[in-house]
């Protein structure tokens, strides 16, 4: 959940480019690839996050069925609830974290009695020195006197083999962001060590996935002199410090070049993704199609990790939606159609086209203009009036307009837990 700002740029729009972008994408297998916690009978599996709000908006107070999978996120700190303190009592949300980002909380899934035996995709963060301080023991973040974010993650760990559940691991989540900084050597080292502790835990539950952002910033808003609406990834320059990172274009042709020294190897299960703006980038879906193509080459499970459809604000009075984003000309009054057809017919698409390897998918369904962080607003030229952190994620929910909702129900299979791929 904790990510850099990402603002400005072009007005969405039906991009004809897409098609194309995935008729060119490489034909599905017959046999989709398998892997720890893929589905045995080939499907795409559903997962539904990102907070308790959401997943209690989606299953209980809309009463659609239980997906395969919930999301959540846990930092290494354990501001999230629900997980084993050092003095042996559990977690309890942050304030800030909890009115800030959304609220988190295991406790929350393992006793509600509609997600039982539901998966659980947990989002483990170590950026902002974390990675340096579980790799070395060292104290770079102020957060680690006495090695305990270590120590949290060990009884994470634990709890998360207690659960007896699939648990999907997303270890340092979007690897090579500019706004998480990972040291390449120091994220690679905690790679090392979460899956030599689990193997030591025989936490046979747990499969772990390295996740990459694939984000195209709509114009250079670091002023790092990159080429706007291309992939980018952080340059690291110092293990730790202020300035430790810059920023960097990623080549479509050869993401590797880059993505590679964040790559943890055989330590990885999973290999996953994030996308919500892909209109952002000038190749449309051709540029996430690459990061795709490239992931393939690891021979792993794909886990679309982070995905919604960003910037859309919904005004239940009149059932229309507004695309409003930092440097946009707003879009009021839009039709549940447009919306869909402008970010989900192309995003189901585009998973489906590549359904031999996206093996499951996280979907966020939540109304982001709750939490203070994520709260926006502009005018109607897309200048900040108030918040906007890090722009405006509007409202995601598919359960809240109707067309919406009919629209998504029918991309499911009728128990809900997966997506129909052809």
């Amino acid at each position: 959940m904790q990510r850099h700002v990402r603002a400005e740029g072009r007005v969405p729009q039906l991009i004809t480019a897409i098609a194309a972008t995935l008729i060119a994408a490489s034909p599905a297998f017959a046999d989709p690839v398998p892997g720890k916690h893929t589905d045995s009978q080939g499907r795409m599996q559903l997962i539904i996050g990102q907070t308790t709000d959401g997943i209690y908006d989606y299953t209980i107070n809309s009463n659609l069925n239980t997906p395969w999978g919930v999301t959540m996120y846990a930092p290494a700190s354990l501001s999230s609830g629900g997980f084993t303190t050092a003095s042996g009592a559990l977690s309890t949300n942050t304030a800030w974290y909890k009115y800030s980002y959304g609220p988190q909380d295991l406790s929350f899934i393992k006793n509600t009695p509609k997600l039982a035996g539901a998966a659980i995709a947990v989002a483990y963060w170590i950026g902002g020195d974390y990675d340096i301080d579980i790799a070395t023991g060292s104290n770079a973040s102020g957060e680690n006197a006495g090695n305990i974010l270590w120590e949290n993650t060990k009884r994470m760990i634990t709890d998360l083999k207690n659960t007896g559940r699939p648990i999907l691991l997303r270890v340092g989540y979007e690897a090579e962001a500019p706004w998480n900084g990972h040291w390449p050597a120091h994220y690679k080292t905690v790679w090392s060590k979460i899956k030599a502790e689990i193997t030591a835990q025989g936490a046979s539950n747990i499969a772990t996935v390295w996740q990459l952002a694939a984000y195209c910033p709509a114009t250079d808003f670091w002023g790092a002199g990159i080429t706007p609406r291309t992939l980018v990834a952080s340059k690291p320059l110092a293990a730790t410090g202020a300035n430790s990172n810059g920023v960097q274009n990623v080549s479509e042709d050869n993401p590797g070049a880059v993505y590679d020294q964040w790559y943890p190897g055989a330590d990885a299960d999973w290999t996953g993704i994030s996308i919500f703006e892909p209109q952002d980038c000038a190749n449309g879906y051709g540029a996430i199609q690459s990061v795709v193509n490239y992931l393939k080459t690891k021979n792993k499970p794909i886990l679309v990790s982070e995905s919604a459809a960003r910037g859309y604000d919904y005004n239940p009075a009149t059932g229309l939606y507004a695309y409003n984003q930092q440097g946009k000309l707003s879009r009021p009054n839009l039709a549940p159609t447009t919306v869909w057809n402008e970010w989900y017919a192309p995003f189901f698409q585009f998973v489906r086209t590549n359904s031999d390897w996206i093996r499951a998918v996280a979907y966020i369904s939540d109304d982001w203009q709750k939490y203070s962080h994520w709260r926006c607003t502009v005018d109607a030229r897309g200048n900040k009036i108030a918040g906007c952190a890090e722009a405006n994620w509007g409202n995601t929910r598919v359960d809240v307009n109707a067309t919406i909702k009919a629209n998504w129900l029918a991309q499911l299979t009728s128990d809900g837990k997966f997506i129909t791929t052809p």
